[in-house]
């Protein structure tokens, strides 16, 4: 069989395979498809759980900077409690029962799930949470969140603190020391001030 023979023959049967696994490839998710799924997952549901976690740990965080201070009195630190609780608790309520807030958050879900996920993967995730056990895993979404939050982000706090008390320093060193090099760089300024004519 001649090479240019072989070579065509390889070209049309490398063609073919690439036609035939066409179908097969990753389809974008339809927008119905994407809908249905975002619906199944109840955000504001899923919201609803999550936010008190979160609450809970900034109301820990914002406490102890509070009883660190030991400027305050034990009624400035109560009065302050009481404030930034009131504070969070309103700023969660006007900002995660909007409804403008959960649409462009159904909006920023479905563009994140079509760059994500194939029209497959969305249809087997759909399949799933019709089922009894789909149902019991989204139910527990909240749950695991709330427990998880509050240990995580003590962690990070923890991990930030440490860090943060090794690179301080070496960033304030650099930030003095481009401020001084600004300052030897910088033209002089002349003030007409004191000038005699």
């Amino acid at each position: 069989m001649p090479h240019s023979l072989r070579r065509s023959i390889f070209r049309s049967l490398a063609l073919a395979a690439l036609l035939i696994a066409l179908p097969a490839a990753a389809q974008t998710p339809s927008d119905e498809s994407l809908n249905r799924l975002i619906d199944l997952q109840n955000l504001p549901a899923q919201l609803r759980t999550a936010v008190p976690a979160a609450t809970d740990f900034t109301n820990q965080e914002i406490n102890r900077q509070i009883n660190s201070n030991t400027r305050l009195s034990p009624e400035q630190r109560a009065a302050l409690q009481r404030a930034s609780e009131q504070y969070i608790s309103g700023m969660n309520r006007e900002v995660f029962q909007s409804e403008e807030l959960l649409n462009q958050m159904r909006e920023i879900s479905r563009d994140a799930m079509r760059q994500t996920y194939t029209q497959e993967e969305v249809d087997a995730m759909i399949t799933f949470y019709h089922t009894p056990a789909g149902q019991s895993v989204l139910n527990k979404q909240g749950d695991l969140t709330k427990t998880m939050m509050p240990p995580m982000m003590r962690l990070i706090s923890q991990r930030y603190e440490q860090v943060s008390q090794r690179l301080t320093p070496q960033f304030r060193r650099e930030v003095n020391r481009i401020r001084r090099e600004a300052g030897r760089t910088e033209p002089p300024r002349h003030s007409s001030r004191g000038k005699r004519r």
